[in-house]
């Protein structure tokens, strides 16, 4: 298997248009719907990528992005956002945040940074 991505969010057709996008390219897919999921994926997995919806059930992105700091997780994020990408760039400093992607999204250019991300790494 190729490397391991955690895709979360709470919109199913989102998770499942990603992880059929990425798991073609080679990917091993983790999702999880939850901010408290995604925290036990990560503790579980240890992905070497994290594409992370801001928005989240149960804890929200910046919470997410918190526990990863105190976790020492230092694999890349890309956060995935309805909101303003400038409305979310203080909470998003964390230097493995990587990327800050405005959704709507498209398709060509979300692979593409997927692989450029963890080709960087």
């Amino acid at each position: 298997m190729g490397n391991k991505v955690l895709i979360v969010d709470d919109q199913p057709g989102i998770r499942m248009l990603l992880e059929e996008l990425l798991k073609g390219d080679g990917y091993e897919i983790i999702t999880a719907k939850t901010g408290k999921q995604a925290c036990e994926e990560v503790t579980k997995h240890n992905p070497d990528l994290i594409l992370m919806d801001y928005r989240l059930p149960t804890m929200s992105g910046g919470e997410v992005l918190e526990y990863l700091h105190g976790q020492e997780y230092h694999k890349p994020v890309l956060i995935m956002t309805g909101l303003s990408p400038k409305s979310i760039a203080d909470e998003a400093e964390y230097p493995f945040v990587k990327e800050i992607i405005s959704k709507p999204f498209d398709i060509h250019v979300m692979r593409e940074l997927v692989a450029q991300t963890i080709e960087d790494v």
